[in-house]
Formats: C-alpha cells, structure tokens, sequence
C-alpha cells in the first residue's frame, strides 16, 4: 500500500486548516471598544510633534469628520512654514493649510480637523 495519495490528503486537509494572515481582515481604528488614549498616528509638526488619539466625541480621531479631511492633509498641514494661531478662549493652536487642524496648546494633540471654509466670491 502506497503513503503518497494519504499524504496528500492530509496535506491538502492542512492547507484548509491554515488560518488566514492577519492582514486578511484590516486593523480597527478606534472601534468601540478602543480605548480613548490610544495613539493613531503620530505627526511631525516642525521641531515638535502631534499624536492623533482615539479620543471621543470631543477631539481626537473620533472627533474628525473623514469623510472630508485625510491623515495625510493632516500630516501636510502641520509640517507647512506658515505659522500657527493661538486661540486663548480654546487654549488651542490653529494650523491652517490644506485643512484647518486645531491642536491642543498643553500638549500638542490634536484635537480636530475640518475643511478649510470656502472663501466667499464678491459679485
């Protein structure tokens, strides 16, 4: 009796029983139950830096609308020359650039990011 056609099998058998590579499925950003001060992404912001957190409704990751801003809008407008706005009522630096990214002026997290407003068109 042959070993070849049972070896087969069971090496066809193991190919069905591999589980799948872990980039089969995506990482979850800031799911629900991810918590609050989890780091997304850090950014270069001249000689500082600026971590992007999970955070809530409030600020952070989940605060940001993505249907309208990119990390990557985010990334070119903190490491752009033009200098930021400080917002003493908000206690927040205001960079402006290809969006509008409010960080925190304590620690330098980014709390938000939104378009930059359309500018009104005289007639």
């Amino acid at each position: 009796m042959s070993r070849r056609p049972l070896l087969l099998a069971l090496a066809a058998a193991s190919l069905l029983l591999v589980p799948l590579p872990a980039s089969a499925e995506p990482r979850e950003v800031c799911g629900p139950h991810t918590a609050e001060d989890e780091v997304v992404r850090v950014f270069a912001r001249g000689a500082g830096e600026s971590a992007l957190l999970c955070g809530s409704r409030y600020y952070g990751f989940r605060r940001i609308d993505w249907r309208t801003v990119s990390l990557e809008a985010i990334a070119r407008t903190l490491a752009s020359p033009e200098p930021p706005v400080y917002d003493e009522r908000s206690n927040t630096w205001i960079h402006t650039g290809e969006v509008v990214v409010v960080l925190s002026a304590g620690d330098g997290q980014v709390v938000t990011a939104r378009p930059v407003a359309a500018q009104a068109v005289p007639r």
